[in-house]
């Protein structure tokens, strides 16, 4: 909270108050800047102004009460070179004295400090430059130019007081009320530095407002003259609009000074007329994600009148990383936001910029791997739960979920070598032309048609070790064996952790790929998909989980004494352990570990139970079945000493540290304490043991 303190409240009520700490340092950084496009500032003033306008036009709409209600609609810039003054002005909805306190007093101030470390870590100017929208600096930005500004600014209430705001952006500002503005909106007044003049020439300004606001859909007047098209981007042909504009467009939109991802420009005429502008960022802050009641950022105009903005009915919640505008002919302009939801002509509307977005996703799958993998990156989490909310649109969701799995490591070497053998042959084929222009002109048809071939070769989607390392299921049931009915995952918190689990170790052995499903949406995912492509999800974990006759390790030929022992030993854990695990048996699909925990039939898996227990403490917890791998030295050992010494402490010890064992490697240990004094005492016989060896 900034500190304030009352100097003349009886005069001009006038407040000066102390930036934050970190807003102080925005400010230094801003004035202080080197960037070479101070541009950014007018686009930002542009784009609040914009903003303010929108909103009045659709206050207007319901409420005549207001200050100027018959003002035109326009932002106006003035220049006095004499003065060195720089004055933007808008006729929009204005500010009482606690939003200018708000809006601009604390501005900034939630993202302020990651601005300023994301700001020092930066060293390219462009990307710094990124940062001011990013963190919602924008305001700040004309500080880049400024000495000194001046807000004054009035409410459209009609009941309220104009108010000042001046700073320097030395780390305070003050603000008082004033009788010297009657007409509604803002007005800024900048005092240009003496290195910054070049914005007090009309002709520069103009190309600025041309080159970064030409899609405000109001009139931008430099010193007297319109200097934009004024007219909605989206409703122009998609021809007549550069990359450019829709970029600006997006910043504008988004306050995100990023590159988006991809955009859909949509024009409907029948059965309902509808255009749409929509956005996939690169990335967005987690906590519009992840909020609590998370909301979809899609603007909603009607007729070229903004109505509202976060429209969630216009998408599903799973899309809400999208940005962007609809704007429909078919709604009444007074429409209510509570008959939104059920309105005919919003659901046509979802229904096709839902279908268009997911088509344009598939399109960068396909045909843009490296774009994709940073969208994935970004949004993947998100758009999985697509799979779960969208009945209609489920099939095709999921074909853009992409797992790592057991051959993504090996996916990516391929990758690496296909990249190298492809930079040879690049090198080769440029040592080729560079003998070909010595060759005869008869060749010069074999040399048009290798270029077509590179050109076609130039087309094809590039494969990088990380676009590889990502697997879609299409590319999963694609590389199954011919006789393979199902799709084998694993679950688990993290890579890592799956990867090192016995349960692997048979699916290795016989060159079966398992999914690694590490997200906790992951098996939510799996469990309303249930089947892809005819073939059914099956979890390696699964105690009752049917393994193909070649890959199951059974003994067939195990001595009658091996096989008693292990029926002892089972017998036995199943009474020592029987407040830890559910079941004791025998595995069928161990080659090298001991054991392994599993999933009894019908029970819940173990990353299932911990997101139901993030919100019930008390769901039950589900005991696991214990399997054994009767070859292993430990468990042939133990079956031994059973038969020696049913009663033995050791045999009692390393019982329950088969089931730490197995909790050690899931990060999940019940009993710290417990299982460093198992383990210290294993190293003290285990050293006794190898000292003896030794002497003998």
């Amino acid at each position: 909270m900034s500190e304030s303190k009352t100097t003349s409240a009886e005069e001009a009520q006038t407040e000066e108050r102390t930036f934050q700490t970190e807003v102080q340092q925005v400010l230094q950084i801003l004035i202080h800047s080197l960037y070479t496009d101070k541009d950014v500032f007018l686009r930002e003033l542009m784009s609040n102004a914009s903003d303010a306008l929108d909103k009045i036009r659709f206050r207007s709409l319901t409420d005549k009460d207001i200050v100027d209600p018959d003002a035109e609609l326009e932002i106006e810039v003035a220049v006095d070179a004499e003065a060195k003054t720089l004055t933007i002005t808008d006729t929009g909805v204005g500010m009482t004295r606690d939003e200018v306190n708000t809006n601009i007093g604390t501005i900034a101030r939630s993202g302020s400090r990651d601005f300023v470390e994301a700001l020092n870590e930066e060293t390219d100017e462009e990307s710094k430059l990124k940062l001011i929208g990013q963190f919602g600096v924008g305001f700040y930005s004309v500080f880049m130019i400024a000495e000194r500004v001046v807000v004054t600014t009035r409410s459209a209430d009609k009941d309220s007081e104009a108010v000042v705001w001046e700073s320097t952006g030395d780390g305070s500002y003050t603000i008082s009320t004033t009788k010297d503005r009657a007409e509604r909106g803002t007005q800024i007044q900048v005092f240009v530095r003496n290195d910054c003049e070049e914005y007090l020439d009309a002709h520069r300004l103009e190309s600025v407002v041309r080159r970064h606001s030409d899609y405000v859909s109001y009139p931008i007047k430099v010193a007297g003259k319109q200097a934009n098209a004024a007219s909605a981007l989206w409703t122009r042909p998609r021809s007549e609009v550069t990359a450019e504009q829709y970029q600006e467009f997006y910043q504008h939109l988004s306050g995100d000074h990023q590159e988006p991802l991809a955009w859909e420009h949509t024009a409907v005429d029948v059965p309902i007329q509808f255009y749409a502008v929509v956005y996939i960022p690169r990335q967005s802050p987690m906590e519009l994600l992840f909020a609590p009641e998370p909301k979809v950022s899609i603007n909603l105009h009607v007729k070229r009148v903004f109505i509202q903005d976060d429209c969630n009915d216009l998408l599903p919640l799973y899309l809400r990383f999208v940005r962007g505008v609809v704007d429909c002919d078919d709604l009444p302009l007074n429409v209510a936001r509570e008959s939104l939801q059920n309105n005919p002509v919003i659901a046509k509307i979802r229904q096709t910029l839902t279908r268009r977005i997911l088509n344009k996703i598939e399109e960068m799958s396909n045909n843009e791997p490296e774009k994709y993998l940073t969208f994935w990156e970004s949004f993947g989490i998100v758009l999985k739960e697509g799979v779960a909310r969208d009945v209609e649109n489920q099939e095709k969701v999921s074909q853009l979920l992409r797992f790592h799995s057991s051959f993504s490591a090996k996916l990516a070497v391929d990758a690496a070598t296909d990249a190298a053998v492809s930079d040879a042959a690049a090198t080769d084929a440029a040592v080729s032309d560079d003998a070909a222009t010595e060759v005869d002109a008869s060749a010069d048809a074999d040399a048009s048609a290798d270029a077509d071939a590179d050109t076609s070769a130039e087309s094809k989607p590039s494969r990088t070790t990380q676009t590889e390392g990502l697997v879609s299921l299409q590319d999963y049931i694609d590389r199954a064996k011919s006789d393979q009915e199902v799709i084998y995952y694993v679950s688990g918190e993290n890579r890592q952790q799956v990867e090192q689990s016995p349960l692997m170790e048979a699916f290795r052995k016989r060159d079966l790929e398992v999914l690694y499903l590490t997200d906790p949406v992951d098996e939510w995912v799996v469990n309303s998909l249930q089947k892809f492509d005819s073939k059914e999800f099956v979890a390696i974990d699964a105690e009752d989980l049917e393994l193909p006759e070649e890959v199951k390790l059974e003994g067939v030929d195990e001595p009658i004494e091996d096989r008693e022992r292990t029926i002892e030993l089972v017998s036995y854990l199943k009474t020592e352990l029987a407040d830890r695990v559910g079941e004791v048996k025998e595995s069928n699909r161990l080659t090298d570990s001991p054991c392994a925990l599993v999933v009894p039939r019908g029970g819940v898996s173990q990353q299932m139970e911990r997101l139901m227990r993030m919100s019930d403490e008390s769901f039950p917890m589900t005991k696991r079945t214990l399997e054994l791998n009767p070859k292993h030295p430990a468990i042939a050992n133990m079956g031994e000493i059973l038969k020696a010494d049913r009663d033995s402490a050791e045999l009692k010890d390393w019982a329950h540290f088969l089931v730490d064992y197995v909790l050690l490697a899931e990060g999940k240990v019940e009993e710290p304490q417990r299982v460093m004094s198992q383990v210290q005492r294993m190293m003290s016989m285990a050293s006794e043991a190898a000292l003896k060896a030794r002497s003998a």
